[in-house]
């Protein structure tokens, strides 16, 4: 009984063709995604030895990030379009004319992975959290998305996460403009980008931190 039960084991063992394993999503798996500040929108705009980016006021009511994603195995290409979708969110919420206020501590859609926001938004006198505010106002985020005033407002819908980006989709060169207001001058913010490769296979979160300065 031993031998057949060792003999059937060694054909398990040996009969077996292992799953070809898949290749890297990137073609040189060496290179690195990268975003910076489009200077060319900003002029006067660098980064530091501190790696933060000082962003300076050109009169205009935005700025651009631009970014380089490295080449896609062909796997990951259909028709020519390389599937990568890059997701941008920032710390730094504000109702025009109003208020401005960014979160303390902040992940990619954090508030909604904790179930959390209750972090307290002074507003004149009073203090409010992120789901009383949406019930009055409509927020906007730097990143360039709106939360519109809702009264009826589930913050806890599982579709209601997905609002808490903008997207830049299907491309090796992703750009997203972000509003820059004379208001915003002096605040310090963190932009923060998850570059989604190969519908998820491989994730990548990158984040840039920004002064804003008025020009000199």
């Amino acid at each position: 009984m031993y031998k057949i039960v060792l003999i059937i084991c060694l054909f398990a063992l040996f009969g077996c063709e292992s799953e070809p394993s898949k290749p890297d999503v990137l073609l040189n798996k060496n290179e690195d995604v990268a975003f910076w500040i489009d200077t060319d929108v900003s002029p006067g705009s660098y980064m530091d030895a501190q790696g933060v980016w000082h962003v300076e006021y050109s009169g205009l009511h935005y700025f651009t990030i631009k970014g380089s994603i490295p080449t896609l195995n062909p796997q990951y290409v259909i028709n020519r379009v390389p599937l990568i979708e890059v997701a941008f969110d920032s710390d730094y919420f504000y109702i025009p004319g109003i208020v401005t206020w960014r979160y303390a501590v902040y992940s990619y859609r954090g508030d909604f992975a904790d179930r959390l926001m209750t972090t307290p938004i002074p507003v004149g006198y009073q203090t409010y959290t992120f789901p009383q505010l949406i019930k009055q106002y409509s927020i906007m985020n730097l990143a360039g998305y709106e939360v519109t005033k809702n009264p009826n407002v589930d913050v806890n819908h599982p579709a209601y996460s997905s609002y808490f980006a903008t997207y830049s989709k299907y491309t090796y060169s992703p750009k997203q403009q972000m509003v820059f207001f004379p208001d915003f001058i002096g605040e310090k913010v963190t932009i923060f980008i998850r570059a989604s490769l190969g519908e998820g296979e491989k994730v990548i979160s990158k984040e840039l931190k920004i002064v804003f300065e008025d020009k000199i």
